[in-house]
């Protein structure tokens, strides 16, 4: 494995082992509760029925990790990227869709009821969900130019979340990716695009462990909270991506969103080995990832 190949798969399965790490305990805010509950998260566990994701099992992703498989599966079918085709795909997931729907989601779908051009319809979210969906749109140009990367990142996040907060995050996301995949240093591509706003308030509080420090800034799901989150994350543990994913689910709240964000990151800063085999192995996209890795 060459060091980009290693680097792309790193990101990828990086996004979507961090989501599913989260995945069995999802929105639960109270961290003392989670801890006491669940122990120390270090494998894949399904939601349980008194969830929010009763029907998910262990190694599935979340609702926006379905997303993201949901623009995988069109970049292995189309050999390309449209924004319009890939809003068919998103619309036709959702009439039998068996999980939760968010607020940025039924939005979306009540906009474009009555528009003859679907890719004008997304709501005003300012969740970081829209941006964190983008793992397999770097992974798929690596060989395009970063301006590329960063319009179709954008272009697939303003589908659903049309607000200057996720452009802002989709951008800097789509940057960081690309560049950590071709051998940048995290620390300091971090330092040189992240949103200066973020990046003060992840550095405000790297003194403090995981929980108060996102417990400080936010655990919900808005990207004025989850983004400084993310960064703090990738600051405070950027050289070991297990503990970083870990810290990151016993934090609670939008940890699942959050973690394919941070997937993003330290996958692409520290390659495909630095995630736990377990994780990639059980991983239930596992055989999709593979496959969209060497098509």
């Amino acid at each position: 494995m060459n060091d980009l190949t290693n680097k792309q798969s790193g990101l990828l399965f990086g996004s979507y082992s961090a989501d599913a790490l989260s995945l069995g305990v999802h929105w639960i805010y109270d961290t003392n509760e989670l801890a006491q509950k669940h122990g120390r998260v270090s494998t894949y566990k399904a939601p349980g029925a008194d969830s929010y994701h009763p029907q998910k099992q262990a190694g599935d992703q979340g609702h926006v990790g379905d997303q993201s498989l949901c623009l995988l599966k069109f970049l292995v079918r189309e050999k390309k990227w449209c924004p319009s085709g890939f809003m068919d795909d998103w619309l036709g997931m959702w009439p039998e869709y068996d999980d939760y729907i968010d607020g940025a989601t039924k939005s979306t779908l009540a906009n474009v009821q009555n528009r003859s051009d679907k890719t004008q319809g997304g709501s005003d979210s300012v969740e970081i969900a829209g941006p964190a969906r983008i793992a397999s749109l770097i992974s798929y140009l690596a060989h395009s130019t970063e301006e590329e990367v960063v319009q179709a990142s954008v272009e697939q996040t303003m589908l659903t979340h049309r607000s200057q907060e996720a452009e802002e995050s989709a951008a800097f996301l789509a940057k960081a990716g690309y560049r950590l995949i071709h051998g940048a240093n995290l620390l300091d591509t971090l330092n040189e695009i992240a949103p200066e706003w973020a990046l003060k308030k992840a550095t405000s509080v790297l003194s403090k462990n995981t929980v108060d420090a996102i417990g400080q800034l936010g655990p919900a799901c808005s990207i004025s909270s989850a983004l400084p989150s993310v960064l703090y994350l990738a600051l405070k543990y950027g050289d070991n991506t297990e503990t970083a994913f870990i810290e990151n689910a016993m934090a609670g709240g939008d940890n699942c969103a959050r973690g394919l964000a941070l997937g993003m990151l330290l996958g692409a800063a520290n390659g495909l080995p630095s995630i736990p085999e377990r994780w990639v192995n059980e991983l239930n996209a596992h055989d999709l990832l593979r496959e969209f890795l060497q098509g």
